[in-house]
């Protein structure tokens, strides 16, 4: 077992237990990507994020009822993840799918079947149970995973810049702490992906923006700020002022796709 943080080992590890009971002996792989594969967990912040491998086609009624008592029993981390076939990850990423999201599973789903998450799981996935995986035999595709994030900047960011831009004046200041953590970040994310062609930590993401982006260095301190020690003072005087910020940055990334 890798050197997981407590929370993760004890959810991981309750969660593939669960899955086990409800469908013995199916689950012939389990990954873990997203922060904790790429050592950037924070409490309060990060998710567990996987990638299941099944023998069999899943009992969507039995892994409903597990991500519900996962929800019910860790309330404070999500658990998502997919749910696939054992020649799912030597293939491109396709189709639908089980999906596990906010401790909801959707038998039907694309979430996350994309050449990102292929490409993330090559790179940096840590392997609970199954071969170590890597680009020998994981279907990812550099280029693939570079044209998705544009792809990514140009209809979901700006849909996102577009809502936030509309509604940041009526949110609270914690919302507004999470939208800007969440959004600078994210964006700055995708951004680096589709420059790059390596998928960072969201904490990695805002070390690349302050290079890529030097005039909209103030938010995206504050975005790491907020992830990093969100209790710690703002480093805005007016803290309001960061939604107008957060937008212009947003604006330039998505704008540069």
């Amino acid at each position: 077992m890798p050197n997981l943080p407590a929370p993760i080992a004890l959810l991981s590890d309750s969660l593939m237990a669960a899955i086990d009971h409800a469908m013995p002996g199916q689950v012939t792989a389990f990954y873990l990507v997203g922060s904790v594969a790429l050592g950037d967990y924070r409490d309060g912040h990060s998710d567990l994020d996987f990638i299941a491998v099944l023998s069999h086609p899943p009992d969507t009624q039995a892994l409903a009822k597990v991500h519900a008592d996962m929800a019910n029993r860790f309330p404070d981390i999500d658990c998502d993840g997919i749910y696939l076939d054992p020649q799912a990850l030597s293939k491109p990423p396709a189709g639908l799918g089980a999906a596990a999201r906010d401790g909801r599973l959707t038998p039907q789903s694309a979430d996350e079947r994309h050449p990102v998450s292929w490409l993330l799981l090559a790179d940096s996935g840590i392997a609970l149970r199954g071969p170590f995986p890597d680009h020998n035999w994981v279907a990812a595709d550099r280029r693939a995973a570079m044209a998705y994030s544009r792809s990514n900047l140009l209809t979901y960011w700006q849909k996102w810049l577009k809502a936030f831009d509309a509604t940041r004046s009526t949110l609270n200041h914690d919302q507004l702490d999470e939208a800007v953590h969440w959004g600078v970040l994210g964006a700055l994310r995708v951004h680096a992906t589709m420059i790059t062609g390596r998928v960072p930590s969201k904490s990695e993401a805002g070390l690349y923006g302050q290079s890529a982006f030097p005039q909209h260095a103030p938010i995206i301190a504050e975005a790491l700020r907020l992830r990093q020690a969100g209790s710690s003072p703002s480093l805005y005087a007016e803290p309001a002022t960061r939604g107008a910020d957060a937008v212009e940055l947003l604006a330039a990334v998505t704008g540069s796709a």
